[in-house]
C-alpha cells in the first residue's frame, strides 16, 4: 500500500477541493441551528485557515506553539467576526469542526489525531474570541445608552444638575461631567448638583476618575459643587480630592435638599404653602 503524502502536500495540492467539501459540510452540519450565516460569507476566511494550517504543518501541529500562533490568531478573528455578524458559537463550532472533518479524512490516523486536537484548540480559541467580542459590543452599547440617556439637565434657570444611574465607565462620567461643567458656565450656575442615588458599586468606583477630570475643568472658578445621595466612602474621597482643587463641595443625603439649596443660591425665594 502507498505512502500517504505528507499533510502540507496534501493541503497545498487539494486546497480547493477541501474548500468545496468544508461548502457542503458546513451548510449541512447538524451543529448549526439558527443558521445564521451562510458558507459563502467565510469562504476566504476558510481558504486563509487552510493556507496558515499549510504552513503550520512543516512543524508539530501543537496547540499554542509557535508554528500554530497565526492559526490561533486567524481563529480568535473569525470568532470576533461572527459576534459582529450576529452569528451564533454553533456556526463557530461548524465552520471549525467540519473543516477538521474535511481535512482529516485525507490524511493518515496519526496526523488526523494530531489534527482533531488542533481543531478542538482552535474551536475553543474561535469561541473565546466570539465571548470576548459579544461581551465588549455589549459594554459600548450600556456605555452609549447611559452617555446619551443620563440627565443633564437645568432644572430652573442658573440651577443646572446631572443623575448619575447604573455603572458608567469612567470616560462616561467625564463626559457626563464635562456636560454639565459647561451647562453650568452657560448659564452662570452658582452650584452644580450632581446626584449618586442612582450609581451602582462599580459606578461609584469610576466616579473618581470622572471627577478627577471635571475638577482640573472647574479649577479656579467660584463654582460649588452639590453632592447628593452619595455614600459615606465616596462623600468622602470626593469631598478631599475637591478640596485639594480649591471649590467648594457640600453633600445632601435626599436631592431635594440639594435642589432646595441650589435654587436659594440661583436667587429664588422658596415659599411652602401651608
Amino acid at each position: 500500500m502507498s505512502e500517504r503524502p505528507p499533510i502540507q502536500t496534501i493541503l497545498r495540492e487539494r486546497s480547493s477541493e477541501i474548500l468545496a467539501s468544508w461548502i457542503v459540510r458546513f451548510e449541512r452540519s447538524p451543529l448549526r441551528f439558527r443558521r445564521a450565516t451562510k458558507a459563502a460569507t467565510h469562504t476566504a476566511q476558510v481558504a486563509a485557515l487552510v493556507e496558515s494550517l499549510c504552513v503550520a504543518a512543516g512543524s508539530q501541529l501543537q496547540p499554542g506553539s509557535d508554528a500554530t500562533r497565526e492559526l490561533e490568531r486567524s481563529a480568535a478573528f473569525l470568532g470576533a467576526q461572527f459576534a459582529s455578524e450576529g452569528a451564533t458559537g454553533y456556526d463557530i463550532a461548524a465552520l471549525l469542526l467540519e473543516l477538521r472533518e474535511v481535512v482529516a479524512s485525507l490524511v493518515g490516523p496519526e496526523d488526523a489525531v494530531a489534527l482533531t486536537r488542533l481543531f478542538e484548540w482552535l474551536t475553543v480559541v474561535a469561541l473565546d474570541g466570539f465571548a470576548a467580542s459579544g461581551l465588549q459590543s455589549l459594554r459600548e452599547k450600556v456605555s452609549d445608552q447611559l452617555e446619551v440617556g443620563t440627565p443633564v439637565v437645568e432644572l430652573l434657570p442658573k440651577v443646572p444638575a446631572v443623575f448619575l444611574v447604573g455603572a458608567p465607565t469612567a470616560s462616561v462620567l467625564d463626559n457626563l461631567l464635562s456636560r454639565a461643567w459647561m451647562l453650568a458656565v452657560g448659564t452662570g450656575a452658582p452650584c452644580l448638583i450632581i446626584d449618586c442615588a442612582g450609581l451602582a458599586e462599580v459606578g461609584e468606583r469610576n466616579f473618581d476618575a470622572g471627577y478627577k477630570e471635571f475638577l482640573e475643568q472647574a479649577e479656579g472658578s467660584a463654582l460649588q459643587v452639590l453632592l447628593s445621595g452619595a455614600r459615606r466612602p465616596l462623600r468622602e474621597r470626593t469631598a478631599a480630592v475637591t478640596q485639594e482643587h480649591g471649590l467648594a463641595l457640600q453633600h445632601f443625603d435626599r436631592v431635594d435638599s440639594a435642589v432646595a439649596h441650589a435654587v436659594e443660591r440661583a436667587g429664588y425665594l422658596l415659599m411652602r404653602r401651608t
